[in-house]
């Protein structure tokens, strides 16, 4: 049996209909799947992102809504993991500033900025060890949502 135009007109009518089934079948709303795909985009951002890029990458991650219990543990994981890596970052290119500062002589070497620069360096090593600790559970997390049909 030929449908003609009315088969294609069919075809396309059901394209949304399978999609709905399909992800309700995997146990996802609409409004989880699209946080799901908006987390995991924000996160592909975020890790592709140069140093000068990665604090902005993770505000646009802290930023993104979460209705979904799943969603939301793996925001938290990731947050944990990336705002201090960023924090890190932002620091380090802070103390590079102030280092070219005392080789061009505008920054005395005796001022109290100057002498707190090693312990900013030793701030920006932690918080950078603290975010790598972390990150293996956001990308578990992830994973799992990426598993469960989220991307």
């Amino acid at each position: 049996m030929h449908l003609g135009r009315w088969g294609w007109t069919l075809r396309r009518s059901l394209v949304p209909v399978a999609a709905f089934l399909v992800t309700s079948a995997l146990g996802c709303s609409t409004s989880t799947r699209r946080e799901t795909v908006a987390l995991l985009a924000a996160m592909d951002r975020y890790q592709r992102a140069n140093n000068a890029s990665k604090g902005e990458q993770a505000q646009a991650v802290a930023a993104l809504p979460c209705s979904d219990a799943q969603v939301c543990d793996a925001k938290r994981a990731c947050l944990a993991a990336i705002e201090p890596t960023a924090k890190a970052l932002g620091l380090k290119d802070e103390v590079s500033a102030r280092i070219d500062d005392l080789q061009a002589k505008r920054l005395a070497p005796d001022s109290a900025e100057a002498q707190s620069l090693p312990g900013k360096l030793d701030l920006a090593a932690r918080l950078l060890s603290d975010g790598r600790a972390r990150m293996p559970m956001c990308e578990r997390l992830l994973a799992d949502l990426r598993i469960a049909g989220g991307g």
